[in-house]
């Protein structure tokens, strides 16, 4: 796939087919999705989603939309694990989760295109010259602020090492989290990296710190 169709909604062959919507558990067996990383990325994000609440303003019933789209963000990395990004859209443009209605399957198909690339203010605007922004704009905002969430809930579980995020301090524009386990270090870093969706959606600054040593 080359960079023009990076970021378009068709496949290679540029035909349009209809959806067939698949459960949880048939995703996770045909697509070989990693059930414990699938499992933390999602209580990660639903951890964020609780804590941001004041901030990015998604209705609570949101909350499972937020949760699902965790738990198949990777459903390309079997196929593709390189472009999984790539390989997962298509995937879940035509095997939506059933659990989702049907308005939403948009939103977790182009999460998972979303989580894994940086994301400039460049690309951003490129992005919403493709398909994606042919979508009604409330439903762009949606997906990209779903996926400024599971960005972050993904990098949290970089290391594979069960990190947790810990104290939560908030100040008038910036919000600091203490991240704890073996694998903080890694994961803070990598939360600092991938909190750039979420700084170019919102004026409040995400910080992101290994938790002292006790």
């Amino acid at each position: 796939m080359n960079s023009e169709d990076e970021f378009s909604g068709a496949g290679q062959s540029g035909e349009r087919v209809l959806p067939e919507p698949l459960p949880l558990e048939d995703l996770y067996h045909i697509y070989g999705i990693e059930r414990s990383h699938a499992d933390n990325v999602a209580r990660n994000a639903l951890e964020l989603f609780d804590i941001l609440n004041s901030v990015h303003g998604l209705h609570p019933e949101m909350r499972t939309l937020v949760e699902i789209a965790a738990l198949v963000h990777d459903t390309g990395a079997a196929t593709d694990f390189e472009n999984h990004h790539k390989a997962g859209r298509l995937i879940l443009l035509q095997h939506p989760p059933s659990e989702v209605p049907e308005r939403f399957w948009p939103v977790v198909s182009w999460t998972a295109f979303l989580h894994k690339k940086r994301i400039g203010s460049e690309k951003f605007e490129k992005l919403k010259g493709k398909d994606f922004g042919k979508m009604p704009e409330q439903l762009q905002e949606l997906t990209l602020k779903v996926a400024a969430l599971i960005r972050l809930a993904d990098a949290l579980d970089y290391s594979r090492m069960e990190s947790r995020l810990g104290k939560v301090t908030f100040g008038k524009r910036s919000i600091r989290f203490e991240i704890e386990g073996q694998g903080a270090v890694i994961d803070a870093e990598r939360m600092e990296k991938k909190g750039d969706l979420w700084h170019l959606l919102y004026d409040t600054r995400l910080e992101f710190r290994p938790a002292p040593k006790k």
